[in-house]
């Protein structure tokens, strides 16, 4: 709620529909995949979220504000180390389900510890990780070898970071769109299309898009159909094609102020 960029955020309306219902709408196609929806919310004074949530009876918990590690940690304690800890972040109202669901099945019959989709349109993708390995991470910070790799301020706000960084020490499973095309080819054709919500600009365009979608009768529209619409009608896009995404090594500054 406390975002510096757009205030409230994931409380904004696209179409009739806040960004959080969009993503528990989203997640409501994985019912028969043992998923279940958690949100990992910030503790922060005189929120709306707890009440909000609760009203529309979500499953939830409060953690640390910038300490997002913290958070999942604490909200996945009472799961099995086998267990999966799907990420979804908070302005992200689009992940493609159908991209979410393959890789929950492709996780059920080989497991790894860690997986996330790739070569979509950011905001669309999700990534999973093992709880043990999600914990795994928390160690670090006392590691017991001096040389050994410790985590950072990036790490905790980022989450998964430190896996991504550390491919040594997980066996990881990145699932691409379409292996057709070359990773470079891939990363081309969404390249400007931004499905996330960080700017004012973002949220304009994640409405005329979702407007788009639902007066065709398609509101839960994939990447597939994004890359499409950007490619006949780019100028729906050119609001935010110029946001500069925040790199993955960044940090809150008032996290370390």
């Amino acid at each position: 709620m406390a975002s510096e960029r757009l205030p409230g955020k994931v409380l904004q309306k696209i179409g009739n529909l806040s960004i959080l219902e969009h993503i528990a709408r989203r997640f409501a196609t994985l019912e028969g995949a043992n998923v279940s929806l958690h949100f990992a919310i910030a503790r922060e004074e005189a929120s709306p979220l707890p009440e909000y949530l609760s009203e529309r009876g979500w499953s939830y918990s409060e953690g640390d504000v910038h300490n997002v590690l913290q958070r999942f940690l604490d909200a996945s304690a009472d799961l099995d180390d086998h267990d999966y800890v799907i990420r979804v972040t908070g302005d992200n109202p689009f992940t493609d389900k159908d991209e979410l669901a393959r890789l929950i099945t492709r996780l059920n019959v080989k497991p790894v510890d860690y997986a996330h989709t790739a070569d979509l349109p950011l905001g669309m993708g999700a990534e999973i990780i093992r709880v043990n390995a999600l914990r795994s991470i928390r160690l670090r910070d006392e590691p017991v070898v001096a040389a050994a790799p410790v985590i950072l301020p990036h790490h905790r706000e980022h989450v998964t970071m430190f896996v991504r960084e550390n491919p040594h020490l997980y066996e990881i499973y990145v699932q691409r769109f379409d292996e057709t095309f070359s990773e470079e080819l891939a990363k081309a054709r969404v390249n400007g299309i931004r499905m996330t919500v960080d700017e004012p600009q973002d949220l304009s365009v994640a409405r005329e898009v979702y407007t788009h979608f639902e007066r065709l009768g398609r509101p839960l529209f994939g990447a597939t159909e994004v890359i499409q619409l950007a490619k006949n009608s780019p100028t729906m896009f050119a609001a935010n094609a110029q946001v500069a995404q925040k790199p993955a090594t960044s940090v809150d500054r008032r996290a370390v102020s």
